[in-house]
């Protein structure tokens, strides 16, 4: 039976996308090994454990809060290894969508986190009613302006290119932390298999060294590349860029 599945038919979580969303975050673990695909097949013999602290991501000291989407696990771990600090700091969270990034960023002291995304009513429920989180949807980053500057931007779309938006972001911040997502970065004829996933390594390394030379041109410093610890959906690798002005 599908981990998922399996969730809810024992009464572990009340919906199938409740359960998914625990096993992307990797709170779950089965025989002592964390699963992060929900179509993990599972046994009546198998020992599960459930946000046992094997397994368990938090997002703050003696904080058990579960996180709203697969993306909060990718910054959260991203800003824990590399030390990178948000409180107290006015964020641009650019593609915010369900609010992954935003929350993590709150949870880790942020005084107020801006969020901007061309979709519309996608964002948690409590982040909406947050004080401390501004909303645009079905805004565009390109048609957004702000009179002041952020302290920290940090981006995650899709279907579009950040070389495409970059010349956007730049002015709205010095810091910047960018998920790279080749999946959207290559061109359409690199080959992939049927899952979209890329198959030609060499064609994802070309743009990333490509997006660095754009960066660099630029004026901007790489502070770190580092590839996220969880894949996009379809199963693509991702990459943070951690980047300042020089």
């Amino acid at each position: 039976m599908r981990l998922d599945y399996y969730l809810v038919k024992n009464g572990y979580c009340k919906s199938r996308e409740k359960a998914k969303s625990l096993i992307t975050q990797g709170k779950i673990s089965v025989n002592g090994t964390r699963i992060f695909k929900p179509s993990f097949e599972v046994g009546t013999s198998d020992g599960l454990d459930l946000e046992s602290n094997a397994c368990n991501i938090t997002i703050a000291r003696d904080s058990s809060t579960l996180l709203v989407s697969r993306a909060g696990a990718k910054l959260l771990d991203y800003m824990q290894k590399n030390g990178i600090d948000c409180a107290l700091k006015r964020v641009l969270d650019v593609g915010s969508s369900t609010g992954g990034f935003a929350q993590v960023l709150l949870e880790r002291g942020a005084m107020e986190v801006t969020c901007v995304d061309v979709g519309s009513n996608q964002l948690d429920k409590q982040l909406r009613e947050n004080p401390k989180i501004r909303l645009f949807e079905q805004c565009d980053i390109r048609k957004f302006s702000s009179p002041v500057r952020f302290d920290l931007l940090v981006c995650d779309v899709s279907f579009i290119s950040l070389s495409k938006i970059l010349d956007v972001l730049i002015p709205l911040s010095d810091t910047y932390i960018l998920l790279f997502k080749p999946q959207f970065e290559v061109g359409r004829g690199v080959k992939r298999n049927k899952k979209g996933v890329i198959q030609d390594k060499v064609a994802i390394q070309e743009r990333l060294e490509a997006f660095c030379l754009e960066l660099e041109s630029r004026g901007l410093v790489i502070l770190n590349i580092q590839k996220s610890i969880l894949k996009g959906k379809e199963g693509n690798e991702e990459f943070f860029f951690h980047i300042k002005k020089s």
